[in-house]
């Protein structure tokens, strides 16, 4: 199964456009569940990871700002941290702004993290563990139930047709023996009474 980290991975190197708008970049939004944005200038960070989670079949919080994370999935102790699981760190000084991305590497004072929006682009960059606020990890996708394997059909061998009475007498015993014969499927039995 494709993670949404493995998703991320394949978009390093995906960059803002000097002159016009990425389509991919463009793309995060829509996948994300803003269709409305239509330009690489807004901040991304959020539209990329949830773009992410969305591809891979994980619900995201289908919000752009970061810390919309901090209520999304289970949280996560910094030392169990693993690589795909969602961080979200504080960025300036206001209560609102972060920025969020998915875990690589836990380096002590930095914390490697790979994002959208990480200087204009997609790649792998270290975050000051001091600005922190969390660690979140996906939902556990529903495991379909495992099934048994059906048997193959197996037609049934081909019966020996009854065959018609010889002569115009036949017992009326014989006839209510037929029948229940037919309707237990007893071919042979029925063949032998006449």
């Amino acid at each position: 199964m494709t993670t949404a980290y493995d998703l991320a991975k394949a978009e390093v190197g995906t960059v803002e456009w000097a002159k016009g708008d990425n389509p991919k970049v463009v793309a995060y939004f829509k996948d994300s569940g803003n269709p409305g944005v239509m330009d690489d200038e807004t901040a991304w960070c959020a539209a990329f990871v949830g773009a992410m989670l969305r591809r891979a079949g994980v619900k995201s919080t289908g919000a752009l700002n970061a810390r919309s994370y901090l209520d999304w999935g289970t949280p996560v102790d910094r030392k169990n941290a693993l690589p795909g699981d969602v961080v979200i760190f504080k960025r300036g000084s206001s209560s609102w702004q972060g920025h969020v991305a998915f875990f690589v590497k836990d380096r002590g004072a930095l914390i490697d993290v790979l994002g959208g929006n990480q200087s204009n682009a997609v790649n792998v960059k270290g975050y000051q563990a001091s600005q922190l606020l969390g660690i979140r990890r996906a939902p556990a996708a529903p495991q379909r139930p495992a099934t048994a394997p059906q048997a193959p059909t197996v037609a049934p061998a081909p019966q020996k047709p009854a065959k018609a009475p010889a002569g115009p007498a036949i017992v009326v015993g014989g006839i209510i023996a037929a029948a229940v014969a037919l309707v237990s499927g007893g071919w042979d039995w029925l063949t032998s009474w006449f």
